[in-house]
C-alpha cells in the first residue's frame, strides 16, 4: 500500500510537469521563432536489482512510479510570415543562426529578427552579435540579404550593391537535445553534438528569406489533446491516492 502512494505521488508530479509544459507551449503560440517542447516519461518499469531489493529501496530505483526526462525540443519548421521588414530573416531549412552571448559563448537561434547595434554590427533584437560579425556602413541606404547568405548594401550615390559579409548557418547533429537558454537561444551539449557552420543552401542547412520570420511551431489542437490526456492521468493518480487511503483505513480498523 505504501508503494501505491509512491507510485501515485510520482504520477501526480510528472503529470503536473507535463501540464506546465503544455501551458508554456500554448502561451508562446504567437512568439516568433519559438520551438515547442515535448516530454518523455521514464522508469515506468525497471528491473529490481540486488541494490534495490531492500524494503527501504528508493521508489524510483525500484521502478515504482514514473518521472519526466529533460524535455526535448521539436525543431520542425513553423509557418513563415511575411513581415516586410528589411532586417527580419527566416531560415527555410534546418539551419540555425549562430550568435555570441554576453559571456562570449556561442548560442543558436531560429529567431531572425535582426538589428544594427550601436557599433554597426548585425545582431539579434536582444543584442546578441552574429558570430559572422558583419559591420554595416553608417552611410548605407539599404541592406540586401541573399538566399545564400551574402549581405550587400547600397549607397545613395551608387547603382550597384557592395558585398560586406556572409551569414552562415549552424547545423547540429541532434538539435532536439539542445539546451534551452531562454530568449529563443539554445546551447550545445554532449548529446546534441557540436555545431558545424555551413553556407546557406548547402548540406541541408536551408536558405535565408529576407523580410520574413518563422513563427512558433505550436499546434493548438495537438496541445489541447495533450492537455486532456494529462488532466485525466492526473485525476487517475489522485484517485489512486484516495483509494489507497481507504484501503489503509479499512486495514487499520480491522486491527482494532
Amino acid at each position: 500500500m505504501i508503494d501505491a502512494l509512491h507510485i501515485s505521488q510520482s504520477g501526480l508530479k510528472a503529470n503536473q510537469e507535463w501540464i506546465d509544459q503544455i501551458s508554456n507551449n500554448v502561451s508562446n503560440m504567437q512568439t516568433a521563432g519559438y520551438k515547442k517542447s515535448n516530454v518523455q516519461f521514464e522508469n515506468l518499469v525497471a528491473p529490481v536489482t540486488a541494490s534495490t531489493s531492500s524494503q527501504h529501496a528508493n521508489a524510483e530505483q525500484a521502478g515504482l512510479g514514473t518521472r519526466i526526462k529533460d524535455p526535448t525540443i521539436d525543431f520542425t519548421q513553423g509557418p513563415i510570415k511575411n513581415t516586410f521588414r528589411q532586417l527580419d530573416l527566416a531560415i527555410s531549412g534546418k539551419g540555425l543562426l549562430e550568435v555570441i552571448t554576453d559571456q562570449g559563448d556561442f548560442a543558436y537561434t531560429k529567431l531572425g529578427r535582426l538589428m544594427v547595434n550601436e557599433d554597426g554590427y548585425l545582431a539579434t533584437s536582444s543584442g546578441f552579435l552574429l558570430s559572422d560579425q558583419i559591420q554595416v556602413p553608417v552611410d548605407s541606404e539599404s541592406i540586401h540579404i541573399a538566399e545564400n547568405g551574402k549581405v550587400m548594401v547600397k549607397f545613395a550615390d551608387d547603382v550597384s550593391e557592395i558585398e560586406i559579409g556572409e551569414i552562415n548557418l549552424a547545423m547540429v547533429t541532434n538539435p532536439e537535445s539542445l539546451t534551452s537558454l531562454g530568449d529563443g537561444l539554445y546551447g550545445t551539449n554532449e548529446t546534441s553534438g557540436e555545431a558545424i557552420l555551413e553556407k546557406p543552401g548547402e548540406n541541408g542547412s536551408g536558405t535565408l528569406m529576407q523580410g520574413y520570420l518563422e513563427m512558433a511551431n505550436v499546434e493548438l489542437v495537438e496541445e489541447m489533446t495533450n492537455l486532456v490526456l494529462a488532466q485525466r492521468a492526473y485525476q487517475l493518480n489522485a484517485r489512486l491516492i484516495q483509494t489507497t487511503d481507504q484501503i489503509l483505513e479499512t486495514v487499520n480498523n480491522l486491527r482494532r
